[in-house]
């Protein structure tokens, strides 16, 4: 038999020996019958890196777009995704050039202590098991993703589980080198790998030439993004809006005089006025941070997924804008990218936009490329490097990796770096006490003794329902979460009085806040999802005028849309013209004004692109509230009196007030309908 009439000499052969194209037991017979080992010759550069951008462009990013292609068709049109999966294509060339030269060195490295002979084997085995993990995770969490979408199971992958998996994985790769050889293998998957570099630079070539026609905004860390205009009225006061994320008002109790887990925050609301009910315009933090700096609801701006940006009729129209306009230094420091401007579309409206690094290795990839935010790319390249999220758990321990001191000494810095004179809007959102809830050795254990969810890996995933026997497992989550809000209030503290100590603090307007709450109840772990009840969507205000040493108790509800036009009343500033909030300023000089309707939803499964019929809305009238479901219909009516914990529904007991309700929503859906073209279409 003539064995080379079985075996593959195209150009690949150039770089390794012959290998077969057949299956593993064909292969493995077919190498048997040739006289000597195969070996791997000395494999060069250009060979390693066309063979990990392959394998990284054909197969890990695709599969990561596949489990993202449905929100991103929700928020961006076609030209879009095409030009963020073109800018993706392009940066996949610095992973793939990365793991070229992590190969090349690792493989010199072992030439040094081992024959020669092992260098080409090493270098082949560094890069092609390391793309070939990065294949394997995202196949894997495809097809988990899928099951989860198509069965509606809420099971939940520990970390042991991945540990079992990745175990299983790396016990088959081992088998199947030891039953068909290392060095067999390798070549069989190199090869396969350089059969496809034809349609790996027709790729490449594809996307140069998409960035090229339609190249992507670039924004460099530290330039002023709009630059503030000049100062008309140096004597207006400073602002300093401050948002801790995920902040239950249950939780947090700041107003009133019973138990709190904050009293930093409960004595500075003694110089202010308190808010026991308001209401956030959503569950989760993109679309509520775009309702603070836009005064729109949701059905509005509509940055209504996790990773969308605010519809384009109302990205200049924001308060900072307006406020920039008006002489103010506008800032935003934040450790929460889905709070950044850079995030929403609105960075131009500030003067500075500050993204504090933790030490989470993912964050590092994905803060990365905010340089282009005009892109999906942050949340793309999230996807594409999954696996380092499950790696930050491991490793981190018992250490959060988000600490509030760090927003605000950066915050602290901008301010005495401001120009002299210059009324300032700094922003400052920290992600304390937003999961994983691990509070620092100052308050970790008040609650929660030693011995219980004590690391990352213990704790359950964040935003997921669960089933009534976990409830006492729920519960011991909570306090921990009210671990991290003492110490998220300590911090805040410590920021308010080097405030008070630089002079900033007395004649400021000062806003402290949160974007949403959190769930422990109901079935439901974390934010975001389709509830609507008070824990996730009840958070804290106190606002303090400049001057002001008295303190308000205001408890009729009022809106997160009207924060904006309560902070550009105060400061004499042009209202925006898309408000769907009102000046709270009366109520906080002490005056009463009347009863409105307050408005709240979720519509992370509605397209902008697509007629609004989808999505769970609320709207709150005095103690009455009301939740719809627009797609089924199903209505929830509670009377928070006496149930504020809405456990039981009175739309069947009471149809009049349900039906009355539901009017409301209804004209109010109808009218964000009739302006949803205009606001969604790039200009």
């Amino acid at each position: 038999m003539d064995v080379s009439s079985s075996l593959d000499w195209s150009p690949g052969s150039a770089l390794l020996v012959p290998v077969n194209r057949s299956p593993v037991r064909m292969m493995r017979d077919r190498y048997r019958a040739q006289a000597g080992t195969p070996v791997l010759r000395e494999p060069t550069a250009w060979a390693l890196f066309v063979c990990a951008l392959t394998a990284i462009a054909t197969l890990a990013l695709p599969l990561s777009v596949i489990q993202l292609i449905d929100g991103l068709v929700f928020v961006a049109s076609g030209l879009e995704v095409a030009q963020d999966l073109a800018l993706l294509c392009l940066l996949a060339i610095l992973p793939a050039a990365a793991l070229t030269s992590f190969a090349l060195l690792v493989g010199r490295l072992v030439a040094c202590v081992l024959p020669k002979r092992h260098q080409s084997t090493t270098t082949w085995g560094v890069l092609l098991l390391t793309v070939g993990w990065m294949c394997a995770w995202q196949f894997g969490r495809t097809v988990w993703l899928w099951i989860r979408a198509i069965t509606q199971i809420t099971y939940v992958v520990t970390p042991e589980l991945r540990l079992l998996a990745v175990g299983l994985l790396a016990l088959g790769v081992s088998l199947l080198m030891r039953r068909v050889g290392a060095v067999r293998l390798l070549n069989a998957a190199a090869d396969r790998l350089w059969a496809l570099r034809h349609a790996t630079a027709l790729l490449v070539l594809t996307a140069i030439l998409l960035t090229t026609a339609f190249p992507p905004v670039v924004y460099w860390r530290g330039e002023q993004a709009g630059g503030a205009g000049p100062s008309q009225q140096r004597d207006r006061p400073d602002i300093f809006l401050i948002t801790l994320d995920t902040l239950a008002a249950s939780d947090a109790n700041v107003c009133g005089d019973g138990p709190t887990y904050m009293p930093e925050l409960r004595r500075f609301a003694k110089r202010g006025s308190c808010f026991g009910n308001l209401y956030a315009s959503s569950n989760f933090t993109t679309p509520t941070i775009s309702t603070i700096e836009t005064a729109a609801l949701p059905w509005s701006h509509f940055a209504t997924q996790p990773d969308a940006k605010m519809a384009h009729g109302l990205r200049s129209q924001s308060m900072a804008k307006i406020l920039q306009q008006a002489g103010y230094g506008t800032h935003m420091v934040t450790d929460n990218l889905l709070a950044s401007p850079l995030h929403r579309g609105t960075h131009t409206a500030y003067d500075s936009n500050v993204l504090v690094h933790t030490t989470l290795v993912g964050n590092v990839v994905r803060d990365a490329v905010t340089m282009f935010p005009d892109t999906a790319l942050p949340k793309l390249v999230a996807a594409t490097a999954s696996f380092l999220g499950a790696l930050d758990v491991q490793t981190h321990g018992q250490q959060s990796p988000y600490e509030s001191h760090r927003s605000y000494a950066a915050a602290l810095n901008l301010i005495d770096e401001a120009k002299a004179g210059q009324p300032l809007f700094v922003w400052v959102h920290t992600l304390p006490p937003h999961s994983p809830y691990l509070p620092p050795a100052s308050t970790k254990y008040r609650l929660l003794p030693k011995g219980e969810l004590e690391r990352w890996q213990d704790l359950l995933p964040d935003n997921i329902a669960y089933p009534a026997p976990l409830q006492p497992l729920v519960d011991k989550h909570r306090l921990r979460y009210r671990e991290a809000i003492m110490a998220a209030d300590a911090e805040l503290g410590l920021f308010l009085r080097d405030l008070e100590a630089r002079g900033r603090l007395d004649n400021a307007v000062i806003i402290v806040s949160s974007d949403h709450g959190e769930s422990f109840e109901h079935g439901f772990l974390g934010h975001a999802g389709p509830l609507l009840h008070n824990a996730l969507i009840k958070v804290p205000l106190v606002f303090k005028l400049p001057g002001q040493n008295t303190t308000r108790h205001i408890a009729q509800p009022v809106s997160m849309a009207d924060l904006a036009p309560t902070i550009l009343d105060i400061v004499g500033a042009p209202a925006l013209p898309h408000a769907e909030g009102r000046s709270l300023r009366p109520m906080l000089n002490g005056e009463a004004i009347s009863d409105q309707a307050v408005f709240s939803m979720t519509m992370e499964r509605q397209s902008r692109f697509q007629a609004i019929t989808n999505g769970h809305y609320a709207v709150i009238k005095g103690s009455s509230k009301l939740i719809w479901n627009l797609a089924s219909g199903e209505l929830q009516l509670f009377d928070l009196d006496v149930d504020p914990g809405e456990k039981t529904n009175l739309a069947a007991q009471q149809p009049e007030l349900a039906a009355q309700m539901k009017s409301l929503l209804q004209e109010r859906v109808k009218a964000a309908e009739a302006r949803r073209p205009g606001m969604v279409t790039r200009p």
